[in-house]
């Protein structure tokens, strides 16, 4: 079963029973215990007080004020110790959820369709969720419980004011209704004002994280922008602040007049009960358990009720980005590990009239693109930046399949294919590759289900250029890279663009794509990666995707992408002798970065 929509719509109460039944069962019944200790302190404290002074009148034994004592040590050792087991459980249930609420979000967002990834509205509604999920659901727990304390508890105590007196009762509740729709009010607002607060909390976050990281720190030598970047940072912070001071003033007046008029309630109350008391109709410790009451309600509906359905209100809106965060469209099988393509001989891919534009835009970004690349060899697709590319390539991957046309696969519609053979087929190494913190052995075996096979990764390390640097390593192929770690060491980019390389290969995937890996190196040094990569990775089908000619020109045959088209076809010879064409203007354009006799070998 798929555990995402399992808890599709959840709330406060369901989950953390599924999820930590024995605890939740625990806080459930401590709560219950707990609403009736008002109560159970009001009769208690009556019945001692009127035992005491009966005594003291001769009315009663010495020894009949032993049960009330009792009953008052019981009532101290739960308010005592029960809260800090109730504690203790608490955060042994708050550890087991962390793990199940991470555990179910890094699912759904592993399996959310690619748009979503792209998409900034999405984004935002991700961070809000994701942000503090064991901190709401813990929060929405708690919350539960205390409404159903406070309702228990008013209720008990309500009937025994209303024993005495009916009137002051009613009072009470009167009073507390518009209390109470004042506090949902505010919590609505309150959360509405921190959906803004989070998104600039997150822009604070990240130049928070450029001005003090690591991987940042050669550029703020050179450039010096961080007084600038600090100004920015001290704006955004100051904006955050005073949202979040408005919504703080905002609780803070509310619960104010709520206590300035249930002072005056009390007041009044009091006033009606002392009629009775000078009458006898109610005896001394009554009259006093009552005022105790009447003071411990009407404070548990100003305060409480008002600080509690302040928050029951936020966390509802909470709620509604969850379910909308997980109601999102999810990609089939998105999560499925490659399955085994040992048997996948790769003969032919087409372009079939292509049409497509990103969801949410009406600008088409390919308009029937139409191309077909066969095997034994090797293709480039060249073009400006934004002439669609990398979209080609999130096409041939199955990032997007909302588009008009055909995409065929050895004559098969790519669609037909299941995504797990898909992902085995298919390998590419994006201009945005990561730099696993974890050991130069994993970070290659990570392509490949983390299957270790070490004759293979021996090659690959030895086919990119890794061999004497993984000897020098302190720990060899076992050695952290990056800087998680403290004996962790850090790689040069091109250092680091080389073990993503072996990890591409190491995939053992039939079809290799390389999306502009090496657009961070200079011209001369990308051709001379990407000549590396054809001479190891020739018995395999490659696709080359670069916006420099001159790396382009190690292919058999190079499609210029132009206007979301492929407006030329063919070798470098043949497109240069296309004077005014696209690729020869462009490759003229360029030919200053390659006149050097370093480059003349591509020749």
């Amino acid at each position: 079963m798929n555990r995402n929509r399992t808890f599709k719509y959840i709330n406060f109460l369901t989950y953390p029973m599924c999820c930590i039944p024995f605890q939740s069962l625990f806080l459930i019944i401590y709560t219950i215990c707990n609403a009736l200790i008002p109560a159970y302190e009001t009769i208690v404290l009556a019945d001692f007080i009127d035992c005491a002074m009966a005594i003291f009148n001769g009315k009663k034994n010495t020894a009949e004020i032993v049960l009330p004592i009792i009953m008052i040590v019981l009532y101290i050792l739960f308010i005592h110790f029960m809260p800090s087991v109730a504690d203790l459980i608490r955060l042994t249930g708050k550890n087991q959820m962390t793990l199940k609420l991470k555990e179910l979000i890094i699912n759904k967002k592993a399996a959310l369709e690619y748009m979503h990834i792209e998409n900034e509205q999405t984004q935002k509604l991700i961070h809000r969720v994701c942000a503090e999920p064991v901190e709401n659901f813990s929060s929405g727990f708690s919350n539960i419980l205390s409404a159903a304390s406070i309702i228990i508890s008013s209720f008990s105590l309500l009937v025994i004011i209303m024993t005495a007196s009916m009137i002051s009762g009613v009072v009470i509740v009167v009073i507390s209704i518009p209390l109470f729709f004042v506090a949902m009010k505010t919590g609505r607002k309150n959360y509405e004002m921190s959906k803004d607060a989070v998104e600039i909390q997150r822009r604070y976050g990240y130049l928070g994280s450029v001005l003090t990281e690591r991987e940042y720190a050669h550029e703020r030598k050179l450039f010096g922008y961080s007084q600038r970047l600090q100004e920015d940072y001290d704006a955004l912070y100051d904006q955050s602040f005073t949202i979040e001071s408005q919504i703080e003033k905002k609780t803070y007046t509310n619960m104010k007049s709520g206590s300035m008029v249930t002072l005056l309630l009390i007041a009044v109350i009091v006033t009606v009960l002392l009629p009775s008391l000078n009458m006898g109709n109610i005896t001394i410790g009554v009259f006093v358990a009552l005022v105790n009451a009447i003071f411990s309600l009407v404070q548990t509906m100003s305060w409480r009720l008002s600080g509690t359905m302040s928050e029951y209100a936020r966390l509802c809106e909470y709620l509604k980005d969850w379910n909308a965060f997980f109601s999102l469209s999810e990609k089939k099988d998105a999560c499925v590990t490659p399955c085994c393509a040992e048997n996948f001989v790769f003969q032919s891919l087409e372009f079939r009239n292509v049409s497509f534009r990103y969801p949410g835009t009406d600008i088409y970004v390919l308009k029937q693109c139409s191309f077909v690349l066969h095997t034994g060899k090797s293709y480039s697709f060249v073009g400006v930046n934004g002439a669609g590319k990398s979209t080609i390539v999130k096409l041939i991957t199955g990032l997007y399949d909302d588009y008009d046309g055909e995409i065929l696969l050895n004559g098969d519609n790519i669609k037909h294919y299941d995504y797990a053979a898909l992902k085995a087929i298919i390998s590419v190494l994006f201009q945005d590759f990561t730099s696993y913190s974890i050991s130069m052995k994993d970070n290659i075996i990570i392509g490949r289900e983390m299957i270790y096979d070490e004759q293979e990764v021996e090659k690959v390390i030895s086919q990119v250029g890794l061999k004497d640097l993984t000897n020098e390593l302190p720990h060899h192929i076992e050695t952290s890279l990056g800087k998680m770690k403290g004996d962790g060491v850090d790689l040069s980019r091109g250092q680091w663009q080389r073990v993503a390389i072996a990890r591409l290969l190491y995939s053992a995937a039939k079809i290799n794509i390389l999306d502009e890996p090496t657009a961070a190196l200079d011209p001369i040094a990308e051709s001379q990666v990407y000549e590396m990569f054809h001479k190891v990775n020739h018995h395999c089908f490659t696709i080359y995707i670069t916006h420099r000619l001159g790396a382009a020109k190690i292919s058999d045959e190079i499609l210029v992408v132009h206007d979301g088209k492929i407006a030329e076809c063919g070798s470098h010879e043949q497109l240069m002798s296309i004077r005014g064409g696209l690729y020869q203007t462009m490759f003229e354009q360029q030919r200053s970065w390659y006149e050097r006799d370093s480059v003349m070998q591509y020749k």
